[in-house]
C-alpha cells in the first residue's frame, strides 16, 4: 500500500508540474496590476525585425563610365556581398533598373541598425530609412487600447 501511495504521489506531482509548465506561458503577460518585471526584461532583450530602405543619391551619381566601374568595384559590390554574408540580415533586393531596394534585419534596437548601415561601404551614396516592424497582432492590441480610450471618453 504504502508503494502505491508513493507511486501516486509522484504521478500527481509530475501531471502538476507539467500543467503549470503549459499554462504559466499561456497567462496574460499583462494584468491589471501592470506587467511582469521578468516579462519586461525579456522583452527588452529580445531581437526586433527593421526594414531598411536604400536608394541611390544624386550627388553619388558617376559622371562617367570608368566612375561608374569604380563605383561598382569599390562600393556597391562589396556592400551587396556584406549584406549578403551578414547573417543578422534575413532578407532583401535590389530594385531592377535602379540603385535602390529593401531588406529586413535583426537587431536588439534602431541604433544597432544604424551601426550596421554606417559601416556599408555604399552608406555615404545612399539614403537610408529604418522602419521597426511589428506584428498584425501588436498593431491590433494597440488599436483595441485606442477604442476602449475613445469609448470611456464619452
Amino acid at each position: 500500500m504504502k508503494v502505491f501511495t508513493k507511486s501516486t504521489a509522484i504521478v500527481l506531482t509530475g501531471m502538476l508540474v507539467i500543467t503549470a509548465a503549459i499554462v504559466l506561458p499561456l497567462q496574460p503577460v499583462f494584468g491589471e496590476g501592470g506587467a511582469r518585471r521578468d516579462v519586461v526584461r525579456y522583452a527588452a532583450m529580445m531581437d526586433r525585425l527593421y526594414l531598411v530602405e536604400f536608394e541611390a543619391t544624386q550627388a553619388g551619381a558617376p559622371t562617367n563610365r570608368e566612375q561608374q566601374i569604380k563605383q561598382l568595384e569599390k562600393l556597391v559590390i562589396p556592400t551587396i556581398e556584406s549584406l549578403g554574408k551578414d547573417g543578422r540580415v534575413r532578407t532583401g533586393g535590389l530594385a531592377a533598373g535602379s540603385l535602390s531596394g529593401t531588406f529586413v534585419v535583426v537587431a536588439k534596437s534602431e541604433d544597432e541598425v544604424n551601426e550596421l548601415v554606417r559601416a556599408l561601404p555604399a552608406q555615404d551614396i545612399m539614403q537610408w530609412k529604418v522602419t521597426e516592424l511589428e506584428t498584425f497582432a501588436q498593431r491590433a492590441e494597440m488599436e483595441k487600447k485606442v477604442v476602449q480610450e475613445l469609448k470611456a471618453q464619452k
